[in-house]
């Protein structure tokens, strides 16, 4: 078990580098990405933010499983008396625009996920009360999956 966590935390998800296209590509569609972009997320960590509200709200602005609330599942104990609480968490802007200050201000690392040079490495230090089963199957496996599945229009 101690080499599998091991082994979890030293994994990461590479990233090629992404070259210009010749031509112009089509127009992303994904109303999830949209609201990303309008957020101010670029570049690998829009794709990032992507996977984690398709695992914790299937991309839904209204997902209420209190005390997490809205598109990316912001805990409000948490956050609701700081700085950072969107004015309507519903609102998915508002809510990745939160989630952004949050990662830029506080180096805040959603789900451990940690986006430097083009890759995404895993960091639990922070779920420390978690076994390496919980690692690898609540945040590696669905970000993985997630990570897959992000629109090729989007890319």
């Amino acid at each position: 078990m101690m080499c599998l966590t091991a082994a979890l935390l030293a994994a990461t998800v590479a990233v090629s580098p992404i070259a210009a296209p010749a031509k112009a590509p089509k127009p992303c569609k994904d109303r999830v990405v949209a609201w990303i972009d309008k957020a101010g997320f670029t570049g690998i960590e829009r794709r990032v933010a992507w996977s984690i509200a398709q695992r914790e709200s299937n991309g839904n602005p209204n997902e209420s499983s209190y005390p997490d609330l809205g598109i990316v599942q912001l805990n409000a104990p948490s956050w609701q008396h700081t700085k950072y609480w969107p004015a309507n968490v519903y609102d998915p802007v508002q809510s990745f625009t939160a989630m952004r200050r949050m990662v830029r201000d506080m180096n805040w690392q959603p789900w451990g996920l940690h986006v430097k040079r083009g890759q995404v490495t895993y960091d639990f230090s922070a779920y420390g009360g978690w076994s390496a089963w919980h690692h690898q199957n609540w945040i590696v496996e669905p970000f993985e999956r997630y990570w897959r599945q992000f629109p090729k229009a989007c890319r």
